[in-house]
């Protein structure tokens, strides 16, 4: 084991025992570290995948709810979304839909990670937020 000829020899042999007798004590303690990691991870995993089956419900049941896409027509107005990805869908809706029903369609896409956004038109530029889902979509300037 150690010898104890000098003080510098000492030092580094009582260093040695403390860590040897810490590591024993802290081993079962890092094993409960270790599982409680484990389960957190385990936890996090289940909980996104339901985040993610409700989110997936949600935008099955607003798609259902659109109903069959309208004809061309005089009051049929088609839409245009681009969303920040480059991605771009079409959809044509009565110019009576109420905003909300954009929005609805927009969240069925799945497109977006966020429930936080703002329909903005190109020309004349126009913003409807969640304030204008009452609206209708002519009324809106959403032509």
């Amino acid at each position: 084991m150690c010898e104890w000829r000098d003080k510098t020899l000492r030092n580094d042999c009582y260093t040695a025992r403390v860590w040897k007798m810490e590591r024993r004590t802290n081993l079962p303690r890092e094993e409960q570290d270790a599982a409680y990691r484990t389960a957190l991870e385990a936890d996090q995993t289940s909980e996104r995948a339901e985040r993610e089956a409700a989110r997936g419900r949600m935008r099955q049941d607003k798609a259902l709810a659109l109903g069959d896409e309208p004809g061309k027509g005089p009051d049929v107005t088609q839409v245009l979304i681009r969303f920040p990805n480059g991605e771009r869908k079409r959809r044509r809706f009565e110019s009576n839909t109420k905003v909300q029903t954009l929005y609805a369609y927009v969240d069925s896409l799945g497109v977006l990670e966020t429930e936080e956004y703002s329909l903005i038109t190109n020309f004349p530029r126009t913003v409807s937020g969640r304030d204008k889902e009452s609206m209708s979509l002519k009324d809106a300037g959403i032509q």
